[in-house]
């Protein structure tokens, strides 16, 4: 699988997404912040026009309270469109954030990007 990788702003970097029987995969990398928190909302939305989006956190080195309430919002508006969210390959230190907010059993995660997408298939 290969992917277009753009740096933008705050040190994030994201990477086209890949599509599979309307399955979106959107891979973010690096430093998920305020700077970031624009983009990656515009990015999760331009992605969500499928069934399900898969978002790749397996790149994901830091994540602060603007991204996390990204991730929150998108968990919240995307199944009012029917659309499923599951975060895949999250890190350690993201799982931690996570875990440290109460918010990770708000998320359906997999393992990989590949568990992801067979369990919506």
């Amino acid at each position: 699988m290969t992917y277009d990788r753009r740096e933008v702003a705050g040190g994030m970097h994201d990477r086209d997404e890949r599509r599979e029987d309307e399955i979106a995969v959107l891979a973010l990398e690096g430093e998920l912040d305020l700077a970031a928190a624009p983009r990656m909302r515009a990015r999760i939305e331009s992605a969500a026009d499928g069934r399900a989006l898969v978002i790749d956190m397996s790149g994901v080195t830091f994540v602060d309270s603007a991204a996390l309430k990204e991730l929150l919002r998108a968990r919240t508006e995307l199944p009012a469109r029917d659309v499923r969210l599951v975060l895949a390959g999250v890190p350690p230190p993201v799982r931690r954030l996570l875990d440290l907010t109460r918010t990770s059993e708000l998320f359906e995660d997999a393992a990989d990007v590949q568990e992801a997408v067979k369990r919506l298939s």
